[in-house]
């Protein structure tokens, strides 16, 4: 799996080395993993834009996922979302964008959140997958 990981809100300082280590543990446990996935680490301004654009949804959420082809797909990621939730959750803001990086690889990978089941499975999954790397 290629990841690239690029950093558009320059506000906010992350730990990019500490994404990529736990990046590579992913790779191993998501099997198979997409060939390519591009992260794009945003502002809350830019992720809202896209998220009424394309999912009709006028708010911020934490992360978008959009998948190109079996293999591929972007993770759009708001930074100062991801602030919040970490201290809402007691992780660290590279902990919380791994977090929902794990979140939009199983969508990317066809698991869905639109109903409670399919929450419960899909958090539960993302949650088992999380402590293993961390």
């Amino acid at each position: 799996m290629e990841i690239e990981v690029l950093q558009r809100m320059k506000k906010i300082k992350i730990n990019k080395e500490f994404l990529k280590e736990k990046i590579a543990r992913l790779k191993k446990i998501i099997i198979p993993p997409p060939k390519k996935v591009s992260i794009y680490l945003v502002n809350n301004r830019t992720i809202k834009s896209l998220n009424k654009k394309f999912l009709k949804k006028n708010g911020f959420t934490d992360v978008i996922s959009f998948k190109y082809s079996k293999n591929s797909g972007e993770l759009i990621i708001s930074l100062e979302e991801c602030m919040k939730n970490a201290e809402i959750y007691s992780h660290t803001l590279e902990e919380e964008v791994l977090y929902v990086i794990i979140h939009g690889i199983l969508h990317l990978k066809g698991y869905r959140d639109y109903n409670e089941k399919e929450r419960k499975e899909m958090f539960s999954l993302q949650d088992k997958v999380f402590n293993m790397i961390i």
